[in-house]
């Protein structure tokens, strides 16, 4: 190999406009690598969050750049191993894998496509669900393992969970409300545990809802009800083993236990850890 070594233009500016922080890898600079990474990371994640598209600027500063390193570049420079040909491909390998591995297995960022569970989680919030424990691991549509609760989870009645209703392939969340023989009864938004009624606080209302502070467990949270009433008949429900009873918080306009039974533990994704609002 020569001692000297003088990056392409056109390729500097075709992986800007492509694949934007990599070019920068092939012009051996490996801080603008990590800067332009994490900038593009967090500006993705506003994009997501925000719909603002803030991504398209990177496809037009990015080239720009890399054409200003690429014509400036010093020929003497040591040319490292991820400026080689396979040294962009060997690092994105190992981001998208690791980031795969985490969304898999540990923290997967979702957001909220419906009102079922107002107003604890608003149409458009983002939030991040703990995976890890809870046996159905995988990512972007595609199932890595697919097991039973792991022996150290215990479950919290009042907190939210991610999880396959029976007979449906896209995640719910919902609040637990019911574990393993609890006796669940259900009158208009009357509920009861084991025959203790959750207790609840009348907060506000509008033309719309009626917004009440409810306890379940050690949790506290908010809940809304129409003033029409939910249109399901009263009920009584024993949640067989290895099975959960969930509600949602907008109580008369929800998908869940109500309609499609209790979820078995087989099917739990994770954990609600942390919500971003608007």
């Amino acid at each position: 190999m020569s001692e000297t070594w003088q990056p392409k233009v056109w390729v500097a500016v075709l992986l800007g406009i492509i694949v934007q922080p990599f070019a920068f890898l092939y012009l051996n600079k490996l801080v603008l690598f990590w800067l332009y990474l994490i900038l593009v990371s967090v500006v993705n994640l506003l994009d997501w969050r925000y719909q603002m598209h803030l991504s398209i600027i990177f496809m037009v500063i990015c080239p720009i750049h890399a054409y200003l390193v690429a014509k400036n570049y010093n020929a003497k420079t040591t040319r490292n191993w991820y400026s080689q040909w396979w040294g962009i491909p060997a690092v994105y390998v190992v981001i998208f894998s690791t980031g795969f591995l985490i969304r898999s297995f540990f923290y997967e960022p979702f957001s909220v496509p419906a009102a079922s569970m107002s107003p604890s989680l608003e149409v458009g919030d983002v939030f991040i669900i703990k995976k890890l424990g809870f046996g159905d691991y995988g990512t972007y549509g595609m199932k890595l393992m697919d097991t039973d609760l792991s022996d150290g989870i215990d479950l919290k009645r009042g907190k939210m969970y991610a999880f396959y209703p029976p007979n449906l392939d896209i995640p719910y969340v919902k609040r637990l409300i019911g574990k393993p023989g609890d006796v669940i009864k259900i009158e208009q938004n009357n509920i009861s545990v084991n025959g203790s009624l959750s207790k609840t606080t009348l907060i506000s209302k509008d033309q719309e809802f009626n917004y009440y502070n409810e306890v379940s467990g050690v949790y506290s949270y908010q809940i809304k009800t129409t003033e029409a009433g939910s249109p399901i008949e009263a009920s009584t429900t024993t949640v067989p083993e290895d099975n959960y009873f969930f509600l949602g918080d907008n109580r008369d306009n929800s998908a869940d236990s109500r309609y499609w039974g209790t979820v078995p533990s087989t099917d739990f994704v994770g954990e609600v850890a942390y919500v971003f609002g608007k």
